[in-house]
């Protein structure tokens, strides 16, 4: 069995791109030094934009809001069996679109072969980001 790896899970998001991005940024307290924003021209003069979040550490921003989470769920999902517990959000944007896609990778590499890979903490972070575009769409209706 690895001890490390990679995981990558995608979602759909209805709130404005650039809000959600600038809320992950604000809620995990990420450094700029680790945001990316790209916008390119795509078909049909649109513009495509990217918005992107490499390397930020799971594991400290996890153990932040673990309060919020019930305490069999934390202990199941303990950051602290990885050596490496790194997050990629990836957030693309292309205009008239009714939606946005959203990408997560967490690359992870485990302290012994006996912790499972890190899909729960994923899970959880999924879940997060899924609730904060819900709070986002009724905010900026």
């Amino acid at each position: 069995m690895t001890l490390n790896g990679y995981l990558s899970t995608d979602f759909h998001i209805k709130s404005p791109a650039k809000k959600f991005f600038q809320t992950c940024i604000e809620t995990m307290d990420l450094p700029k030094d680790d945001v990316t924003v790209e916008i390119e021209e795509v078909a049909l003069e649109k513009k495509k934009t990217t918005f992107r979040i490499e390397g930020f550490q799971i594991s400290e921003w996890y153990n932040s809001f673990k309060g919020t989470i019930t305490p069999d769920t934390a202990t199941s999902q303990n950051p602290d069996g990885y050596k490496k517990l790194e997050g990629t959000m990836t957030i693309t944007h292309v205009e008239d679109n009714d939606c946005d896609r959203a990408i997560l990778t967490v690359k992870y590499e485990k302290i012994s072969s006996d912790i499972k890979d890190p899909g729960t903490i994923m899970d959880t972070f999924v879940e997060f980001f899924k609730e904060m575009d819900e709070y986002l769409v009724e905010d900026f209706n």
